[in-house]
């Protein structure tokens, strides 16, 4: 395996509970972007920023004391648990007196399996449960939205999935101290769809640690993987009269009163107007 020397020590104490997922998801991944600092944007990663963009904003508070009668609907909250070595950027707390429930969204669809969420968005909404117990507040359970079916899945904190959680925070951190980057994953579908996969290049490393013979192996071997690349697209505007103006996330175009296109704004690289 790879291993780096310098940085190898050099990472947080706690680690961000979205760094959980990403250790389930793909320790290679996890590696790379927590403890080398890598990061690449895609078309995946600009859909989940935009589905995000409701809760990016803080708003609401968690307060030192509340009562059984309070309600709290607070967004985009930090809180730590340096006795789980973990933080927590929590999308939305929704929380009566003391009992808080952790919601975090996905741009996703429902899975179709029995517990009806990923185990990777799983263990980051336990661990984000796990720094609502350490901050004083019960927590039993967590909750998945998945802005694609725009539907809430419900997640119960029992100590299986407790269990998962520490040990795989134990495992992330036990990684970075030694410095060594977990091997890229065997012909895994995951791979396609990574930011991250022309940094990685999970299919050239497992060639080369195969034994590569001295002819290039055929073009079989190793899958075109295209590198993170910007998906945004130019809006052209050619209407003679037509206005363009900003609406919510969208540019939109328009003749006097009548709407002639829109395009999201994440997902235009310039506007040409003729």
């Amino acid at each position: 395996m790879e291993t780096i020397e310098p940085h190898a020590h050099d990472f947080p104490d706690l680690v961000p509970a979205r760094m959980v997922n990403e250790f389930a998801y793909c320790p290679r991944l996890a590696y790379l972007e927590w403890v080398q600092g890598e990061f690449a944007v895609n078309a995946d990663v600009a859909e989940g920023r935009y589905v995000h963009r409701v809760v990016d904003n803080e708003e609401g508070r968690m307060p030192d004391d509340l009562s059984e009668e309070d309600r709290i609907h607070a967004r985009s909250v930090w809180l730590s648990a340096p006795g789980e070595y973990l933080g927590a950027r929590i999308d939305l707390i929704e929380a009566e007196g003391m009992v808080a429930t952790p919601v975090d969204y996905k741009r996703g669809a429902v899975p179709d399996i029995p517990e009806r969420a990923w185990e990777a968005d799983r263990v980051q909404v336990c661990a984000q449960g796990l720094v609502l117990r350490a901050n004083g507040y019960a927590c039993t359970e967590g909750v998945i939205y998945y802005a694609e079916s725009k539907t809430r899945v419900s997640v119960h904190l029992d100590e299986f999935l407790i269990a998962r959680t520490r040990g795989l925070v134990a495992d992330l951190r036990r990684t970075a101290a030694e410095g060594v980057i977990p091997p890229p994953l065997v012909d895994s579908p995951k791979c396609v769809r990574c930011s991250l996969n022309a940094i990685c290049l999970p299919d050239e490393i497992n060639l080369l640690a195969e034994g590569c013979p001295e002819e290039i192996a055929d073009d079989e071997s190793v899958r075109r993987l295209l590198p993170a690349r910007d998906d945004a697209l130019p809006l052209y505007v050619q209407e003679q009269g037509a206005r363009i103006g900003k609406h919510g996330e969208c540019f939109r175009v328009s003749l006097k009163d009548a709407k002639l296109g829109e395009a999201r704004i994440f997902e235009t690289s310039q506007v040409c107007v003729f």
